[in-house]
């Protein structure tokens, strides 16, 4: 199974429809609303990512999320998870055993 990235699409419109998984979930199928509010402090991901100062329009910010700890204090703050690691697997487990 190929891993979930999160690029910054080339839509230059609405921000949740420029951020795209490299899988064929988005981002807001994989957080979605019910996710966000159980496990987080924010009804939804884009909430989240402004609460931790991820710019979801930045691929630098997006690639820090994914590639160092740099965001791992704030997601421990603001969710029930120690890390972007752990959040994304939990997330991606409930996506597919939804299916």
């Amino acid at each position: 199974m190929n891993p979930i990235r999160l690029t910054v699409g080339k839509y230059t419109g609405d921000i949740e429809k420029r951020l795209e998984y490299t899988s064929s979930a988005s981002v807001f199928e994989v957080f979605p609303d019910s996710f966000m509010k159980a496990y987080t402090n924010h009804k939804n991901f884009t909430d989240f990512c402004e609460a931790i100062h991820c710019d979801m329009k930045s691929q630098d910010d997006l690639n820090r999320l994914q590639d160092s700890h740099d965001f791992d204090s704030a997601i421990r703050s603001q969710s029930s998870f120690e890390s972007w690691d752990v959040m994304i697997e939990t997330a991606y487990n409930e996506l597919i055993n939804q299916k």
